[in-house]
């Protein structure tokens, strides 16, 4: 590794950046304490060491050196700064070594926003690396929060005090009761480890197909596409099939988006 994977990682931050501009956007990293003018009053909950997708790592705890970085978390200051330096010694390691010292983050809402280690974060998604180690932080809703986008979250709580598993969202109330439904579990106590760990595998293994053949329809999360799936066929089929196979059943039920989220509202009963 050397300082061309910062030249190419600081292109796809200029390209970020660039796009956001012209979106009218923002376009460094979001700081949390700027959309959460209450933030220092919220309750907070430990939550401890995880694996979480790194996907879901979108901003900065606070305000600081968010403007390193562009708004998909790629670099975007020169390549002969000190800064550039530390990216590529870190790159390096994560090669040789791998990177074990976990970063804080905050978790808010199923995002999380990073306090310590936004350098380690970039070059993860630099390299495409599925999960990182995060030391997690809940921030709690207020109890007077009653959206549906906090009722939903409320919900997912539940399945995540069951399961530990971050990544699975819906857009819709109820569904992670029919999640659970689907294997043979509840909501109210933990699942056992090897129910948990075919979930996430399923989960992944559709995950993965799933974003590159058919991802596009907004009005849908990966979690309700996955039950639309799980539900027309099997969640244990995604582990018995073949790429090939799970391709080609995408192709029976995603012809289209038309009527998705009716078919899914049904498959749960609503």
């Amino acid at each position: 590794m050397s300082i061309s994977d910062y030249e190419n990682a600081r292109k796809l931050g200029l390209q970020s950046y660039r796009h956001e501009i012209t979106r009218g956007r923002y376009p460094y990293l979001p700081a949390l304490e700027e959309m959460l003018m209450n933030l220092s009053s919220m309750r907070e909950e430990a939550i401890g060491l995880r694996e979480v997708p790194i996907y879901l790592v979108c901003g900065t705890l606070t305000k600081g050196r968010q403007e390193a970085f562009a708004r998909n978390y790629m670099p975007i200051l020169p390549e002969d700064s000190e800064f550039a330096a530390k990216w590529v010694n870190l790159l390096n390691h994560q090669e040789n070594e791998g990177i074990r010292d976990p970063v804080i983050a905050h978790e808010f809402m199923g995002r999380f926003y990073i306090s310590e280690g936004n350098k380690r974060v970039s070059v993860l998604k630099y390299l495409e690396q599925p999960d990182i180690l995060a030391d997690v932080t809940r921030i709690l809703l207020p109890d007077e929060n009653s959206t549906k986008e906090a009722r939903i979250y409320r919900e997912f709580i539940k399945f995540f005090d069951c399961t530990g598993i971050y990544g699975i969202y819906f857009s819709g109330e109820g569904y992670y009761a029919k999640l659970a439904e689907l294997f043979g579990m509840s909501l109210s106590k933990r699942w056992p480890d090897d129910v948990i760990l075919s979930l996430k595998s399923e989960f992944y293994t559709f995950s993965r197909l799933y974003s590159k053949h058919c991802e596009g329809n907004t009005a849908l999360t990966f979690g309700d596409a996955f039950m639309i799936y799980a539900g027309t066929f099997t969640p244990e089929s995604l582990l018995d099939d073949s790429d090939d196979d799970i391709r080609l059943k995408l192709e029976q039920i995603w012809p289209g988006h038309m009527g998705l989220l009716e078919r899914l509202k049904k498959f749960c009963g609503f």
